[in-house]
């Protein structure tokens, strides 16, 4: 996790997979309104997630051709949006929208979106928990591609959380709301989603009890329908042969005769 206090050095979003941008609108904007900017790099092309933590906040990026590539509009409460940045020099410029506040701290956290790609093997998202706070929920967002179609079981290694996935229209496809990680809980027993080819979103709402960064992993596994629960019981061809035979040996015991020996002096 990278934490900008002060603009004392350029940081770069591509070297890590958290950033926060701290600082005060001590300077005055365009618009007269209390202000203050940030310079940042990125070394390869990725998508991002920009979180303003502050209300009534108004954030503006500018690549080094002075280009808006994102804004970001707080009113009453965080507010994010997402860019897709290329190899290049940036700057944040955030602003009151309330020119009478005076000078405000202001936070915003920077998070890589990943693009990840479902397979017939499945898929993992990986990524850092984020402590809510200040407004901030810790909701991350990030983009599933599957390329090929299945019926798949999730996988979620911090408890407590919740996430959804929809598809171009808007439409939940898949959405957990455990009080347990999916690993503790019986496969065969896990809900099954059905994902067509295509492009989805993903939301993921870390536990509000979460204290500190903690890295999490989730899991997309390919999963048979034709499976139940009653598969648990199902033997295989050598477990039947092998309990058979031990039936069998249990069963000659039981009806063997007892052998006595009897000793002549």
């Amino acid at each position: 996790m990278t934490d900008i206090t002060a603009a004392t050095y350029v940081p770069n979003l591509s070297s890590s997979a958290f950033s926060q941008f701290k600082g005060k609108t001590t300077k005055i904007g365009s618009d007269g309104a209390n202000a203050d900017s940030q310079t940042f790099t990125v070394s390869k092309s990725g998508e991002f997630n920009f979180k303003i933590n502050d209300t009534f906040t108004n954030v503006e990026i500018r690549n080094d051709r002075n280009e808006v590539v994102t804004t970001i509009r707080s009113k009453e409460s965080a507010a994010d949006a997402s860019a897709r940045l290329g190899p290049g020099t940036y700057t944040a410029t955030f602003s009151q929208a309330n020119r009478t506040a005076g000078v405000r701290d202001y936070s915003m956290d920077v998070t890589e979106r990943q693009n990840v790609l479902v397979t017939g093997g499945g898929a993992t998202l990986k990524g850092t928990a984020q402590p809510p706070g200040n407004g901030d929920t810790g909701v991350q967002k990030h983009t599933f591609n599957v390329v090929q179609g299945g019926t798949f079981t999730a996988d979620i290694s911090l408890a407590n959380t919740r996430w959804a996935m929809m598809d171009k229209d808007g439409k939940v496809v898949a959405a957990s709301d455990s009080g347990k990680t999916d690993a503790e809980q019986n496969f065969l027993q896990k809900p099954t989603y059905k994902l067509e080819p295509g492009q989805y979103s993903m939301v993921v709402v870390p536990p509000s009890s979460l204290k500190s960064p903690t890295d999490f992993r989730l899991s997309f596994v390919p999963r048979n329908p034709d499976l139940s629960d009653s598969g648990l019981n199902q033997e295989s061809a050598i477990q039947k042969t092998l309990r058979e035979r031990q039936d069998r040996l249990r069963q000659w015991a039981s009806e063997a005769k007892p052998t006595t020996t009897s000793t002549k002096a």
